[in-house]
């Protein structure tokens, strides 16, 4: 199972304790304990000053600094605060605790994510199908790369006179490690998730998505799964596809899909 990273920023926690930011999408316990530690130290170091004593900076960090602990299936497995006075006495210089490059060091560059999703035989104006495509871009290990998102949007059954809608946007890397990290979980990597099953009553909503990742290619349709993975696919993994949409552009479609309707 994939493990997240619990970040604790101490300058709100006095106000809201439950000021806390989720970084999703680590598959190996060892990557979210490295994360967690590179986070939580250059918080440290980004405080300390020449002549500073240890009292000084450790009560600086309590204020302003970052708190990471890790979370996995087996509950908290780390807290790098248990740490804290280790890395007071030894200082680091701040490029050895890079943890944005880092991070996104772990989306490998020929990601590719693509999945075409129809809802169920509907009549207009509740039907709608879809095509979205996550890709990297760039590097990650020489320019940090970065993930482009599109969509092509159908308000109604694709033919003669219906509109196909093309809007285009930048995804966090975090969102497209989520997506991953649930099809890891998921068992979508298993030998196994491949099987065909027998196919679902007719009219119902379907879902092809196809994946690259590290020089492997996975295609899986939500018509020839076995029922728990074909669930999964619909569920979890497409909710995460779509929000890595933004909200704006699915407000855009929205209401140009309810002005088509409209006419």
């Amino acid at each position: 199972m994939s493990y997240t990273v619990i970040v604790c920023d101490r300058f709100h926690f006095a106000d809201d304790p439950d000021h806390e930011i989720e970084v999703p999408g680590f598959l190996s316990r060892d990557d979210a304990i490295t994360y967690a530690r590179r986070r939580t130290r250059r918080s440290l170091e980004e405080l300390r000053k020449p002549g500073q004593s240890p009292a000084a900076l450790r009560d600086l960090w309590l204020t302003l600094g970052e708190d990471c602990r890790v979370v996995g299936p087996e509950g908290v497995v780390y807290r790098a605060s248990a740490e804290l006075e280790h890395f007071i006495r030894h200082p680091v210089p701040l490029e050895a605790c890079d943890y944005l490059g880092w991070y996104e060091a772990l989306l490998p560059a020929d990601f590719a994510l693509e999945c075409a999703w129809s809802s169920g035989t509907v009549p207009p104006p509740y039907y709608r199908t879809y095509r979205i495509r996550l890709q990297r871009t760039g590097s990650p290990q020489a320019d940090g790369g970065g993930v482009k998102g599109d969509i092509l949007f159908w308000p109604d059954y694709p033919g003669p006179g219906v509109p196909a809608w093309h809007e285009t946007f930048a995804v966090p890397t975090r969102e497209a490690l989520r997506i991953v990290a649930l099809l890891h979980d998921g068992g979508f990597f298993s030998p196994r998730a491949g099987q065909s099953a027998a196919e679902p009553a007719l009219g119902g909503e379907t879902l092809h998505l196809t994946l690259t990742l590290r020089g492997e290619t996975w295609s899986f349709r939500s018509t020839s799964l076995p029922e728990p993975l074909r669930l999964a696919l619909l569920g979890e993994v497409m909710a995460a596809v779509r929000g890595a949409v933004p909200s704006r552009v699915w407000a855009t479609l929205e209401a140009r899909s309810q002005a088509y309707h409209a006419r």
